[in-house]
């Protein structure tokens, strides 16, 4: 279901740091959103935040929710504690969640812990990170791990700031569908997915003006095949004191620790800051996030359970069921499409499949083995059919 998170990127925090400081921000925005194997949608999402600065610590705390055009709903909530106990260091630690269908924080959705410390040796800008995460589908957790390192560059002229930067990473996750749908695949039998990621990045800013791009490169490694690539267009523009104008458009790589698909993304925000600080600078680098690959951009994945996929085209969906049961088993399939008709799933391998077709509006479906009772297949809301039993419900748009 690919609902999406649009909303300018977190606040960094920057050096110096007023004695005492507040920032209070509001987020409202738009985008298209297309994962490898759906096809494009439109969201809508608000949100907002607060930042608090008190001598070299600061923390933040912002959230966000959004509706996708096939009516699903995302939120994401982000904690952030920054230390400045140099002037020339920094340290930022991110606790995060994310809610698909607008659940329990972090239990039908995504849990994570990250982390980042910065060491600036004159115009150099060196960076390790590390994050866990763990996401939850259908009931199912997975768990997600990245560990890398970075170097920037930033030189100060008198057409603007320069930034330059080179980021390496290494990933491990046991998230089969999230790599399945960025076309991942293992070799042999493994416990998890390696990964390895290099990404360049750019940016320049003047005044009023923001401007950055990045691509990056992804390899599995190990027993884990497949390659992937994406980049990154990013602009924000000051409009007048406390607002600020948004764009992007790129392709983010699937994140192993937020549990986020890969996909392609065109977006346009807004941010206002009715409380800001004077003593703090308000250009439109300050909305930037250059920490390698965190662009602001959240997806919810396709709708994936142990029994169910759901794959939307315009205008109508393929939907495929999928059961465990006995070689000699009769596993049977209807739809509120087809008026409820019983049609029989053929064997394949090791499990009963049934492809279907269902145009756009709002579908029950139901299953059943060796003649027993109708219910829900596994990773779709149950609801109830016409007849006293269960169902599972799908939304085209």
């Amino acid at each position: 279901m690919a609902a999406v998170l649009v909303a300018a990127a977190p606040l960094r925090a920057q050096a110096p740091v007023p004695r005492s400081a507040t920032m209070v921000w509001l987020d409202a925005g738009g985008a298209r959103v297309q994962q490898p194997t759906s096809t494009r949608r439109s969201a809508g999402s608000l949100g907002g935040g607060v930042w608090h600065a008190r001598s070299r610590v600061a923390l933040a705390a912002e959230g966000s929710m959004t509706l996708a055009s096939d009516s699903v709903r995302a939120g994401q909530y982000v904690v952030r504690v920054t230390l400045l106990p140099w002037a020339v260091a920094r340290t930022d630690v991110d606790l995060s969640a994310t809610t698909n269908g607008g659940g329990v924080l972090g239990l039908d959705g995504n849990r994570a812990l990250a982390g980042w410390q910065h060491l600036r040796v004159g115009p150099l800008e060196l960076s390790a990170f590390a994050g866990v995460g763990r996401t939850t589908r259908a009931n199912r957790p997975n768990e997600g791990r990245r560990l890398g390192g970075a170097v920037a560059w930033q030189r100060a002229t008198p057409v603007g700031t320069l930034r330059a930067g080179a980021h390496y990473a290494r990933g491990w996750t046991d998230d089969f569908r999230l790599m399945e749908a960025a076309r991942f695949g293992l070799r042999a039998p493994a416990p998890a997915y390696t990964l390895a990621d290099r990404q360049l990045d750019a940016s320049w800013q003047h005044g009023p003006l923001w401007v950055q791009g990045s691509r990056a490169w992804r390899a599995g490694t190990g027993a884990t095949r497949g390659t992937a690539s994406a980049f990154h267009l990013a602009a924000a523009w000051n409009l007048k004191a406390g607002t600020s104008l948004i764009a992007q458009v790129g392709e983010q790589l699937a994140d192993v620790v937020r549990g986020v698909p890969q996909a392609r993304y065109t977006g346009l925000g807004m941010r206002w800051t009715p409380v800001r600080p004077a003593t703090m600078r308000r250009d439109a680098r300050a909305l930037g996030d250059d920490r390698g690959g965190t662009v602001g951009i959240t997806t919810v994945p396709d709708m994936r359970g142990d029994e169910v996929l759901v794959q939307r085209r315009e205008g109508h969906g393929e939907v495929s069921i999928s059961l465990l049961a006995a070689i000699g088993a009769v596993v049977e399939i209807a739809s509120s499409s087809t008026e409820w008709k019983p049609v029989r799933a053929p064997r394949e391998g090791d499990r009963f499949v049934y492809r279907f077709p269902l145009p756009s509006g709002t579908h029950r479906v139901a299953v059943r083995v060796n003649g027993g009772e109708w219910r829900a297949p596994r990773g779709l809301a149950v609801v109830d059919d016409d007849f006293g039993g269960k169902a599972g419900l799908i939304v085209i748009p």
